[in-house]
Order: C-alpha cells, then sequence, then structure tokens
C-alpha cells in the first residue's frame, strides 16, 4: 500500500474532478494498484478535489445569542464561557452543494435533502449517534429549524436505506450506529409539541426499529436455564473487506494475524467493522486478551461475540417511544412496544446486571458468561430504566461511580483500562458523560450528577482555554498562544484540562457532541456551577461579566 495520507479517510473524501469513468481509464494507464507512489501522487492531484468541497457553510439565521437557559447559570464566567459555546454552531453547519461536481463526477456523499451540522476536523458529514447529543445543545439554544433538519435528513437515510448508516458516506453502508433517532425525534417533541412531525417520522422509526430486530438480534442462555434463551441485540456486520475509511490499518492488523488464512483476515475485518458500528471504535471490550500490549491489543478482537449493554439500554428506550408515540398518533399498536420493552428489560436484568456490584456488564458469547469489565456503559441502564430500580443495588452502584471519579478528575473514563485506545482510560467522552449524569439524576444520585457535571465544565473550559480560548470583554487570552481555543471531541480523565488521544486519528476539535452535552449541563445543573479550576494556571479575567452575551 501506498499510504500517501496519514488518514486513510482523507482519499475516500475526496470527489473526482473528471467523470468517473475517465478516471478509470487514467488509474489502468499508469498501472493501476502497481503504480508508484509518485505517480499515485500525481494522478491524484490530476483526477480529484479537495475533501470537502461538495459541501458549503449555510448562514444560521436562528441563531440567539442570548438564550434564556444561560440566565440561570450563577457564575459570570461559566455563563459567558457558555454564550461562547452557543456561537459556535455558526460554524458547524453545512448543506451539500453537488454543482461543484462536473457531469459524470461522483463523491462518497451519500446524497441528503436539508443542511446539518458537523461534528468538525475530519468529520465532514453528518454522523449517527453523534447527532443526538448535538441536538441536546442546539434545542437549548432554540435552533428549532436546524435541529428538525438534522432529524429529517437521518429519516430521509432510513426512507432510502432501511437504516440510519454510521455517517452520510457511501463507505459507512455496511453498517450503523448505536440507534437514537427515535429518541431524538422524541426529544425534539418535548421541546416544540409538533405532533404532525412525529405522525410523519413514525412510521421510519418502526422500519429502522425492525431493522435492528431482524439484522441484530441474538439469543443469549437465559443464567436460570441454560436450555432457554433469552432474545437481546448486539452490534455486528457482514463484511471480508477493510473499512476504506481505515483500510491500511485493517489490512494491517488482519495480515499480522494471519498472512494466508483469509477466513481469518474476513473475521478480523467484520470484527472491526462491527467496532466501528458501536461507536466504540476502539475498547477492550472488543477484545479477547485485555493485558496484550498496546501494539498488540487489537489481534484478539471479537466484537460480534460480545452482547453490550447500551445497545440493550436504547432498545428499550426506543420501546417505549414508539409506543408513546402510538398513543399520542393513534397509529400503530402501542402495546407491542411496551410489551417488548418490559420483556427486554427482564432479560437485561437476567444477563446484564451484577446483583453483587449493582452494575451492568456485557455478556460474552464465545464464554458463556458475562465480562467482569467496568465500562461507562454500564450506566446506561440506569438512565433507562434505573427510576424503577431497587435502592441497594443503585446505592453499590453509585458508590462504586463516585470512586472512579474521585480517582479521575478529568471525567469518568470509557473503562478502568489503559490499552492505548481511545475509548479506553484515561479518555473521558462527553456523551458517557451525559449518560452518567442522566443515570445519577435518574436514581436521584443528585449531587453524583452535579459532580460530573461540574467536572465536564472544567475539563471542556480548561483545554479551550489552554489552546488560546478567550472572551472579548471577559478573559484575557494566555500568554504566548498562537491559537484562538479548541472545543475537543474528548478530553483525559487523569489530567484536568488535557484533551484526550489515543486510537486510529489525531484527536478532533469543532466539535459538536461536547458543545451539545456542555450547553445541555449548563441549562440542568447552572445555579450550582462554579468557576473552573485549571491545573497550574491562573484564570486572567478582565471584568467581572455581565449577564447579556459577550460581542464576538
Amino acid at each position: 500500500m501506498a499510504k500517501l495520507f496519514a488518514d486513510d479517510k482523507t482519499f475516500v473524501d475526496k470527489p473526482t474532478i473528471k467523470p468517473e469513468q475517465q478516471v478509470l481509464k487514467e488509474f489502468a494507464k499508469i498501472g493501476g494498484r502497481n503504480a508508484s507512489a509518485k505517480v499515485l501522487r500525481t494522478f491524484i492531484a490530476d483526477n480529484f478535489g479537495e475533501e470537502g468541497s461538495e459541501l458549503k457553510e449555510v448562514e444560521l439565521e436562528e441563531l440567539n445569542t442570548n438564550p434564556a437557559f444561560l440566565n440561570k447559570v450563577a457564575d459570570p464566567l461559566v455563563r459567558a464561557f457558555g454564550h461562547t459555546v452557543n456561537s459556535y454552531w455558526k460554524t458547524l453547519i453545512r448543506e451539500q452543494d453537488l454543482s461543484t461536481l462536473c457531469d459524470g463526477c461522483v463523491s462518497s456523499m451519500l446524497k441528503l435533502k436539508y443542511h446539518f451540522v458537523v461534528p468538525g476536523g475530519r468529520f465532514r458529514e453528518i454522523y449517527y449517534w453523534d447527532t443526538y447529543f448535538t441536538l441536546e445543545g442546539m434545542l437549548r439554544s432554540g435552533l428549532h429549524n436546524l435541529a428538525k433538519s438534522n432529524i429529517q435528513d437521518l429519516l430521509f437515510l432510513v426512507k432510502d436505506y432501511g437504516f440510519v448508516p454510521n455517517g452520510a458516506r457511501l463507505y459507512y453502508l455496511n453498517r450503523s450506529q448505536p440507534p437514537l433517532l427515535t429518541l431524538m425525534v422524541k426529544l425534539y417533541y418535548e421541546h416544540t409539541g409538533d405532533t404532525n412531525f412525529v405522525k410523519e417520522a413514525l412510521p421510519l422509526l418502526q422500519r429502522e426499529y425492525r431493522y435492528w430486530m431482524d439484522k441484530h438480534s441474538v439469543k443469549v442462555p437465559c443464567p436460570l436455564n441454560r436450555n432457554n434463551s433469552l432474545l437481546l441485540n448486539r452490534y455486528i456486520v457482514d463484511t471480508d473487506q477493510p473499512r476504506p475509511e481505515a483500510y491500511s490499518d485493517d489490512y494491517e492488523l488482519a495480515h499480522n494475524v494471519s498472512n494466508t488464512d483469509t477466513a481469518i483476515q474476513a473475521t478480523v475485518y467484520a470484527d472491526m467493522a462491527t467496532g466501528a458500528e458501536s461507536g466504540w471504535d476502539f475498547s477492550i471490550r472488543w477484545v479477547r486478551d485485555v493485558d496484550a500490549p498496546e501494539k498488540q491489543i487489537l489481534k484478539t478482537i471479537r466484537t460480534r461475540q460480545v452482547v453490550p449493554v447500551e445497545l440493550n439500554a436504547i432498545l428499550y428506550q426506543i420501546e417505549l417511544a414508539l409506543a408513546e408515540f402510538g398513543n399520542i398518533t393513534r397509529m400503530g399498536s402501542p402495546e407491542d412496544y411496551h410489551c417488548s420493552a418490559m420483556r427486554r428489560r427482564r432479560n437485561m436484568e437476567a444477563v446484564f446486571l451484577d446483583k453483587m456490584s449493582g452494575l451492568f456488564f456485557d455478556y460474552l458469547l464465545d464464554e458463556n458468561r458475562h465480562s467482569s469489565t467496568f465500562t461507562a456503559a454500564s450506566l446506561w441502564p440506569y438512565w433507562s430504566f434505573g427510576a424503577d430500580m431497587q435502592s441497594p443495588q443503585t446505592n453499590k452502584a453509585f458508590e462504586y461511580l463516585s470512586r472512579v471519579l474521585a480517582n479521575n478528575k478529568g471525567g469518568i473514563p470509557s473503562t478502568l483500562h489503559k490499552s492505548g485506545q481511545q475509548w479506553d482510560w484515561p479518555m473521558a467522552w462527553p456523551p458517557l458523560q451525559y449518560v452518567a449524569m442522566q443515570a445519577a439524576l435518574k436514581t436521584q444520585q443528585t449531587q453524583l450528577a452535579v459532580k460530573i457535571a461540574q467536572t465536564l465544565v472544567d475539563s471542556v473550559f480548561c483545554a479551550w482555554y489552554n489552546t488560546g480560548g478567550s472572551i472579548p470583554g471577559v478573559l484575557l487570552q494566555l500568554p504566548n498562544m498562537t491559537d484562538s481555543g479548541h472545543i475537543f471531541e474528548k478530553f483525559n480523565s487523569f489530567q484536568l484540562g488535557k484533551q484526550g488521544g489515543g486510537g486510529e486519528y489525531t484527536v478532533q476539535a469543532g466539535f459538536g457532541w461536547t458543545n451539545g452535552v456542555l450547553l445541555w449541563a449548563l441549562d440542568m445543573f447552572g445555579p450550582q456551577l462554579t468557576t473552573p479550576k485549571c491545573p497550574g494556571v491562573t484564570i486572567q479575567m478582565i471584568t467581572q461579566p455581565v449577564s447579556s452575551a459577550p460581542v464576538y
């Protein structure tokens, strides 16, 4: 492999600037796969445009520069920072402009009808599960039209493909991501009361649910009677090829596992794609040998053998939401969805719940047992149905979570295992902080929820401030800065104020879901939040901020 770009996604995101057939003929002329790296670079420069050039930025007309929820934030600096993050929405909105493509030119982008929010950085397209967390912020910022257009684009994908792909690219069509679309519609309905939109969306939401039940269901032995089985769901992708956006990584990994056995290589490719479908790409959750050296950790990947806690907790939420939508619209059979939810909860508690710790653990099909590895996914069921859980189990789980947070000043890590993968320690991801806060609220662990929120605010603010962030009239930039502050996709749980790392690509800035979760937290916990304390840094205020938004 020529490995012309540091990130394989760069090439597969480039549109052609000549008709497809002409590009293929020119590729054959240079010798195809046998061409040298130098010749290939010239070929790409002559035949492909810039990645993302078929997108354009969109003017955000409905942005409220002073959303009412920020008035609840007691701390002046945190409030001013909230205004700053609120202003970032206008930098992340895109729409397709396929008029830039010549007649016969092609792009890997899937066609979308509406404008959408991109996560940021290398993620130039709409992504599935990111959008839920982004919506939490958009709706609080009063961006109802923008939120609706994001949901409409995802519904449009269900209409075309029967499910929502990982992201809006052709190379994502063999996999999805955590299926949060129904919960997005529920969020939108809760903020707008738009019953007509629920009616329009419901048939497509039901179609997506059937996809997950038809393609991702699995029977798990009943712990009480091994002769019986319980129906749950897992992530699973059917492929025997490397992921195009990570081709060289997958190819090298598969050939390190076996240089000759194509069946073993295909297994690696399928498990890597399945790990990407989970959104946790990658983590010790998906490997057999969690103690392998960092460079070897993925050689024992077995994602398809894992029945994950959070997917089933999400499907429980979906089933209840579909029942609710059926009652609201008088469409379908809401009682069927409600029964499915109750059955799923019983199955989850039987298979996943460890009564000694109160935590939920993934189930390992190839070992006929549940995992003993703590992950932040363990908390998702407490968001889904924690209000109804027995208090002794709940207390044990959240006492454990409190100890984890006490040892990780930058947030709750994905796992407690250092593997070098980006969904393991010490990475703290905003969506998982959101789930932990929701779980704590549902179980009346309010003080813990506030602590998690404060930690999130501290991590996001300090990483932004340490990379040159400032607020006009409020906050001076640190000395000797050449940048203007970044909102990152993930953070270091062990070093407060540091962005995360690890994984297949460099840390990305932007960042849609971080903005969304932060603004949600400011709305939920604003009166209790205090001025961030950034280690080794003196925060240099200009004045005490007033309640109105800073001028940018």
